[in-house]
């Protein structure tokens, strides 16, 4: 069994592809040419350079797997610079996706979408769930938005994802701005399992045709000031951050639904755990500005 994951060149690309190496399986990490690949000396794994924008490089990546994992996107910031250019790649090549597979009959695609397709909801009663109305409100979210529609009318056997921001156990530079406010419903799902959902999905023929929201679960569900505060408090950094003054796409997510794909296994307490060590490890170097 040979499997494909589009963006494997990329943090939840990567993390992916190591998963899904490790259980045995040849996969295949489909990126552009430029962009790093950490993978490509993991056994099993073969690298593939291309693009998704462009047809032929997607039959080709397609040839001869048997499921695919669509995760090369433009994310935010980048994909805020031009609507065009976000359309083009992740619309764009998503519809690449869907004409290959459509060649090639039974293949499933588990597609990455996000979390973000909901736009803000800090004004609704939470957990939000996957019937919730999709509202685009940046050019990011309404590439999803259009993705995911062409995937559901594809006649492609098709899991979609709704993924939360990732967390990673690493040390992680305050941005100028957090992306959310101080009393803000947030919730991040620890990239190890994000991944793990991205295969159980394709593991289980069950999830075909459903959509899932994946995030960390109840000891994820914090508000903004609170999870900032725990994960530099970890690392042992003093930060001074300041936050978004207005509400932003991010919230406390209903992922009952998605449990069955038993890939809920990292807590907060945990991902605080691993930051301690690290921050012990790399005090005397750590700067954040």
């Amino acid at each position: 069994m040979r499997l494909l994951v589009t963006g494997g060149g990329g943090r939840l690309g990567s993390t992916l592809v190591r998963l899904i190496a490790a259980k045995g399986h040849p996969v295949r990490a489909f990126d552009l040419p430029k962009a790093p690949f950490a993978v490509e000396d993991v056994p099993g794994v073969e690298p593939f350079r291309g693009d998704v924008t462009d047809l032929d490089d997607v039959v080709e990546a397609c040839r001869g797997v048997d499921a695919v994992f669509h995760l090369a996107a433009l994310l935010p910031p980048r994909s805020e610079e031009n609507e065009a250019v976000t359309m083009g790649f992740n619309v764009g090549g998503t519809r690449n996706i869907i004409e290959a597979l459509r060649r090639r009959q039974g293949v499933p695609l588990i597609f990455a979408s996000s979390v973000m397709t909901y736009g803000v909801t800090a004004s609704e009663p939470p957990p939000i769930r996957e019937d919730h109305l999709l509202r685009a409100h940046d050019h990011y979210s309404g590439s999803k938005i259009e993705a995911e529609r062409l995937v559901r009318a594809s006649g492609v056997p098709h899991t979609i994802l709704r993924i939360s921001p990732l967390a990673v156990a690493d040390i992680v530079e305050l941005p100028d701005i957090i992306p959310y406010r101080t009393d803000q419903r947030i919730e991040f799902v620890y990239i190890g399992d994000a991944a793990g959902a991205l295969l159980f999905a394709f593991e289980m023929p069950e999830a075909r045709g459903r959509i899932y929201n994946i995030a960390g679960g109840a000891s994820w569900q914090v508000t903004g000031a609170e999870y900032i505060r725990r994960f530099y408090d970890a690392l042992g950094v003093e930060v001074e951050p300041y936050f978004s003054p207005t509400y932003t796409a991010l919230d406390w997510y209903d992922t009952s639904r998605s449990r069955s794909l038993g890939y809920q296994r990292a807590t907060l307490n945990g991902l605080l755990e691993r930051l301690k060590v690290i921050g012990e490890g790399a005090r005397p170097e750590v700067r954040v500005a």
